[in-house]
């Protein structure tokens, strides 16, 4: 073995090691929560009518939520819900409604992310104004539910855009102050979701997770488009952690390495090569289903999804090829900063 060959072996090694030092948010990953997430993450696709009645089909599989409230803006096309149950208070929000239109319409702007200690972050101004719809409202109801419930933690959960509304909302519980004094311990856990901020965004949130105790999983299914979006090359980054599912069941995953440093609040995070990154071509067909099951309000038996008919523009295709070589150039600069005799 050559020298130029042991210096990328010992990049490597030391690239993981550093990786896998850091995982200071929180509790592990576990499939059941994620499940139970994932049906909440479903019954917010339900009709309004049927989330409030507790009467959706996804209701079925997390029976006796209460106190359910519905949220929505009509001029945003947004919905949401929040309950309680025995264990955990819930937070909901709805992807789109017409998600291959919505990935091709998707754009790549950012905003100034303004919070205490949140330096130089940005977020996707789409992302942000629909969050933002709802967003008062649901903080207003949230304090009694705190007030009523002050043990409980609170899950909060979306697939695709709802996934970005959730990370947001997540960003946002966790930063103001609670009218009972005590902040409940936040469960995040989204499927499927599009990239949110900037980096400075996601180290942000990542000590502000890690520094209160909270939890954060960023569910993955094999090729799936969504999460390839934005592109890291127009300024976003995934926060941690990934937990990526490479077939169409809901027992085998990898549980990513994305975080690196040695304690909270030192850590910083920065994408997986070896997860749902590593991939191409990509798949709209593995962003409808997750954990083995479709992630509708209403799963037809035997229902296939075929990515010929559900294709992307040439445009966006293009967007996330380049994307790719980006983010290969990128892992190859960290591994020769690692290991200087790499080059």
């Amino acid at each position: 073995m050559g020298p130029r060959a042991v210096a990328l072996v010992a990049g490597l090694l030391l690239l993981l090691l550093l990786l896998s030092a850091g995982r200071g948010v929180g509790a592990a990953y576990t499939k059941a929560t994620a499940e139970t997430a994932l049906n909440f993450a479903r019954a917010s696709y339900c009709d309004a009518a049927a989330i409030g009645g507790w009467s959706c089909a996804p209701c079925a599989a997390n029976p006796g939520l209460a106190k359910v409230r519905v949220f929505s803006n009509a001029s945003q096309g947004t919905q949401a819900f929040m309950g309680v149950s025995a264990s955990r208070i819930i937070a909901s929000f709805r992807g789109s409604q017409n998600i291959p239109n919505w990935i091709d319409n998707l754009d790549f702007y950012r905003t100034s992310y303004a919070k205490p200690n949140c330096t130089d972050c940005k977020a996707h101004v789409g992302f942000c104004s629909a969050f933002e719809s709802l967003q008062e409202a649901m903080w207003e109801y949230l304090q009694g539910l705190v007030g009523a419930h002050p043990t409980l933690p609170l899950l909060i959960t979306g697939h695709s855009l709802g996934g970005a509304m959730a990370r947001l909302a997540a960003a946002d519980f966790a930063s103001r102050p609670y009218a009972s004094g005590a902040a409940p311990r936040i469960e995040l856990y989204t499927f499927g979701e599009p990239r949110v901020g900037n980096a400075a965004f996601a180290n942000w949130f990542l000590a502000l997770f890690c520094g209160g105790g909270h939890e954060t999983f960023r569910v993955t299914h094999k090729r799936d488009v969504v999460p390839h979006l934005p592109p890291a090359y127009s300024g976003f980054e995934h926060g941690p952690h990934e937990v990526w599912y490479d077939n169409d069941g809901s027992t085998s995953y990898a549980n990513c390495s994305d975080v690196s440093g040695t304690a909270c609040p030192a850590e910083t995070t920065a994408e997986d090569a070896e997860c749902s990154n590593s991939l191409l071509p990509i798949s709209i067909a593995d962003h409808l289903k997750y954990l083995g099951g479709c992630t509708s309000c209403t799963c037809v038996a035997g229902e296939t999804m075929s990515d010929d008919l559900l294709r992307i523009s040439p445009e966006l295709e293009w967007a996330i090829a380049v994307d790719y070589v980006y983010q290969q150039e990128r892992l190859m600069k960290r591994l020769s900063s690692l290991s200087p005799s790499f080059s």
